[in-house]
């Protein structure tokens, strides 16, 4: 399947099941997300999120990305924080109007399906007024992905990942937006 067959739209609750089933094969096969514990709805689809959105194809989900706000103030784990002010920092831009990129996830079988997942969140943060930022696992294949589609690493930052300390690879827009 390639690209011109695929939809991305607002996430719905009748899509979770196949995402759940998507972040599941995601886990055992790639390691993402790191641990087996947050496959779960709430974790997919959390309360404060800015925006889920879904790739389908042929009438089949077949991807997920997400926009959260950046970490600010005392109720966050300090590495969060300190993210925040290196993406900051990095973009010139206020915590506030950050766009964390999240979850994003593919089942794989359609080609091209997490680049427009990337392009539709970069355009969603864009259109809400909020720069994209995100953070990878410095060892996970994302990181080259993102890189590929522009994205600058700009520092490291600790992540704590329930019992893993991360050093997480923290990445801004390029030239080219990142998508």
């Amino acid at each position: 399947m390639t690209v011109p067959d695929l939809v991305v739209r607002t996430r719905t609750a009748d899509d979770l099941p196949a995402l759940l089933a998507i972040l599941a094969r995601s886990h055992e096969r790639h390691g993402y997300p790191r641990r087996s514990e947050v496959v779960r709805a709430d974790w997919l689809a959390t309360d404060d999120e800015l925006v889920g959105l879904v790739a389908v194809a042929c009438g089949r989900v077949v991807g997920h990305v997400a926009l959260h706000p950046a970490a600010t103030g005392p109720d966050h784990d300090l590495g969060e924080v300190r993210a925040t002010a290196l993406w900051s920092q990095a973009t010139a831009v206020p915590a506030q109007r950050l766009a964390v990129v999240s979850r994003l996830v593919t089942d794989g079988s359609v080609h091209g399906a997490g680049r427009a997942l990337m392009s539709a969140v970069v355009h969603a943060a864009a259109g809400s007024g909020r720069t994209p930022v995100l953070l990878v696992d410095p060892v996970a294949d994302a990181r080259s992905f993102y890189g590929r589609l522009g994205w600058q690493e700009v520092g490291t930052a600790r992540q704590h990942w329930g019992q893993h300390e991360v050093d997480a690879v923290l990445m801004v827009p390029g030239a080219g937006g990142g998508d």
